[in-house]
């Protein structure tokens, strides 16, 4: 999830924990545990992008990080803290639960988190929330902010958080039921319309989790499509075909780069080529506006022209939005087909 989702969650989580008994310093502490594993993201400014994109969610959002780095901060705040009343036990409980509710929260998105790591490489991902909620991160945000504002003696603080907490857990199981729902549409769509894909996966579009994305991989390529659960049941899913254009790989000479691109696309990729640049289309992040625009590019390419290999093209989502973009946006989600 975005940055300001785990810092609002850090926060909550420190009011209904012992670090509530350091007052607002345990909401920093709280806070600050819960974006420690995004430190994977400043490997950007010094490996090659294809390199970066594997680090990014890796070694620091596994199980044994959170464990590992619980442990070092909560021998660290006891001896900042040498007079508060908080033994290492509970300490060591706080700051693991805080790092392993980071790395489950990022297993929503479609990015994929390295739990494993580093005895398995394997990424988790159950493509349940897109990485910047706002209905999911609103209650949160509301309730670190009324603990900050509000005096510790405040007698509600704990009610708050609760509260918002609860939302935020509403929301997530409704996000659950659409996409139950939509996966439930999209496999009747595959007998209706005479194709049997080899696997498929369907995630969020962009701030909400009722406009969802879907990719079925086909024997040349994908199927690419988004359904809204407020679209007419009765109207086809309206795919658009996605050749995997395989044949261009053999025109690149940097095997290692390619293998950590398909290793981070988990199979989801195509190759397109544009005058005399090729590159490598990772689908699983969706398509420029491809909710309106048909045959839209990829989100995330990646350059594989020689001499251009660190450079990676990570598209703006929202590349060519404007007021008449985003209330087209709307009436997409509320089911209205262009």
């Amino acid at each position: 999830m975005d940055v300001i989702t785990h810092l609002a969650l850090g926060t909550c989580i420190a009011e209904i924990l012992p670090a509530k008994r350091l007052g607002k310093k345990g909401l920093l502490w709280g806070a600050a545990a819960q974006a420690l594993p995004d430190i994977d993201t400043f490997p950007a400014f010094f490996f090659p992008a294809d390199e970066a994109l594997l680090i990014h969610r890796g070694l620091t959002h596994s199980l044994l990080f959170a464990l590992t780095a619980g442990a070092l901060l909560a021998f660290l705040v006891q001896k900042i803290y040498s007079r508060a009343v908080l033994s290492y036990t509970a300490l060591l409980f706080f700051f693991c639960l805080q790092l392993t509710l980071h790395d489950l929260i990022d297993t929503c998105n479609s990015y994929g988190t390295g739990l494993l790591e580093p005895f398995s490489h394997r990424r988790f991902s159950i493509n349940l929330l897109y990485v910047a909620d706002p209905l999911f991160t609103a209650g949160l945000l509301v309730g670190s902010l009324v603990l900050f504002v509000k005096p510790v003696i405040y007698p509600y603080r704990k009610k708050w958080v609760w509260a918002m907490l609860l939302i935020s857990a509403c929301y997530t199981g409704y996000a659950g039921l659409n996409k139950a729902y939509i996966n439930h549409r999209i496999i009747h769509s595959f007998k209706s319309q005479h194709f049997n894909p080899a696997y498929y996966f369907t995630t969020p579009a962009p701030f909400n989790c009722m406009l969802w994305y879907i990719v079925a991989a086909i024997d040349s390529g994908y199927y690419t499509a988004y359904s809204s659960v407020w679209d007419d049941p009765r109207q086809p899913v309206r795919y658009e075909k996605q050749l995997k254009n395989e044949v261009l790989a053999n025109q690149i000479g940097d095997k290692r780069t390619l293998q950590h691109l398909v290793t981070f696309s988990d199979r989801y990729y195509t190759f397109s080529k544009t005058g005399s640049s090729l590159y490598f289309n990772v689908l699983k992040f969706g398509q420029v506006q491809g909710w309106r625009v048909p045959n839209a590019p990829f989100v995330l390419r990646y350059p594989l022209t020689a001499g251009n290999k660190t450079v990676l093209l990570l598209q703006g989502r929202l590349v060519g939005w404007n007021k008449s973009a985003l209330k087209a946006y709307f009436w997409r989600i509320a089911g209205h087909q262009p």
